[in-house]
């Protein structure tokens, strides 16, 4: 008996030992292994205290700075016989734009000529008279007659060269050439060839100097108490939607617009690329700043899964953390946070759907 009961203890221990092999062990969550990611793959944001900041989004369009627009009218009938530019064009100052001809400025340049004539006919006849008064051969009153005479000629021609000059037109070639009152572009262009042009006519063509316009945002009776002139302005366009442009307000307008029912604030805009082109359609993004201070980070960081706001937070060991937040101010696109995020913390801002996904993938 005491031998069969011997030949079960080496059986027995062997049970033990594979017994002892499979006990579970309790693994504490610290120690659940994370995936680490290489810096180069994740971009981040420091999140960083700052001044918590609100936004409103105004409407707008481009327009011509008026103090450096010309607007160019005849004041005389015609017909262009010529046309040199086209619209868009950088032109100089007193270049030919185009060539017309006009009964009345060509009557007034023949008036000038006839008097240019008499006026040499007078010059002589004055000559004469001065030697013959000299000699006392003419009198005081020949002399102050041919001196009249000449003096009424040359204010005749004056005036007709004033009017020529007025109508910023020179004669040649038996046409007279319109020329540019100003260096510029030509923003507006209302002539070609064989176009008939009446005095009173809406201008022929317009020469503006784009390198200054003016930014004219929409503000609403319920925006007013926001939008103050000094302040900071930045301005987008579909037209260029991965460009934006800076700004201040200069001016608001005291007097509500009659068909839009708002009041217009002006934006003066340096155009040195000349992308912003008058009568494109534009955002303005006007911020204000105030005294309270949290911890701001980008918006477009935040991401909503199942109903609740997460951002994805590197640790210095660059594994993710997803977190759970709560913002206490949103701005157009900054989020602001006095308690969940500390200053310093790195926040994913590119592609953080997709890590989040993984990261919640590795929980699993």
């Amino acid at each position: 008996m005491l031998k069969s009961n011997l030949s079960l203890i080496p059986v027995m221990a062997v049970v033990l030992l594979m017994t002892s092999c499979y006990e579970p062990k309790e693994t504490s969550e610290a120690e659940v292994p994370h995936q680490s990611y290489q810096p180069s793959r994740v971009v981040t944001y420091p999140a960083v205290i700052e001044p918590v900041t609100e936004s409103i989004r105004l409407t707008g369009q481009i327009e011509y700075n008026p103090n450096q627009v010309v607007r160019y009218a005849s004041l005389v009938t015609g017909t262009i016989t010529r046309s040199s530019v086209s619209l868009g064009d950088r032109v100089a100052k007193g270049q030919v734009l185009a060539e017309m001809r006009s009964s009345e400025l060509s009557e007034l340049n023949a008036q000038s000529r006839v008097l240019e004539a008499q006026l040499a006919v007078a010059k002589r006849k004055l000559s004469s008279v001065k030697s013959m008064f000299e000699d006392r051969i003419a009198s005081d009153k020949d002399l102050v007659e041919a001196e009249s005479e000449t003096e009424i000629l040359k204010s005749e021609i004056e005036k007709i060269q004033a009017n020529l000059s007025l109508y910023n037109a020179s004669s040649e070639k038996g046409v007279f050439q319109i020329k540019a009152p100003v260096s510029g572009y030509v923003v507006e262009y209302n002539i070609s060839e064989g176009t008939q042009v009446s005095s009173g006519d809406v201008s022929l063509f317009t020469i503006s100097d784009l390198s200054e316009v003016w930014v004219t945002a929409n503000v609403y009776a319920v925006d007013l108490s926001f939008v103050q002139k000094g302040m900071k302005a930045v301005i987008k366009s579909k037209a260029y939607p991965d460009d934006f442009f800076e700004g201040t307000i200069s001016d608001i307008s005291q007097v509500f617009d009659p068909q839009e029912r708002v009041l217009k604030a002006r934006i003066r805009m340096a155009n040195k690329d000349l992308k912003l082109k008058p009568g494109l359609t534009i955002e303005a993004v006007v911020t204000r700043r105030s005294k309270e201070l949290a911890v701001g980070i980008p918006a477009h960081a935040l991401i909503l899964h199942n109903n609740e706001n997460y951002v994805l937070i590197q640790k210095p060991d660059n594994t993710l953390e997803p977190r759970k937040v709560q913002a206490d101010v949103k701005d157009n696109d900054r989020l602001f946070f006095k308690n969940g995020i500390a200053a310093g913390e790195k926040i994913v801002i590119n592609n953080q759907l997709l890590l989040f996904s993984e990261v919640l993938g590795q929980d699993k």
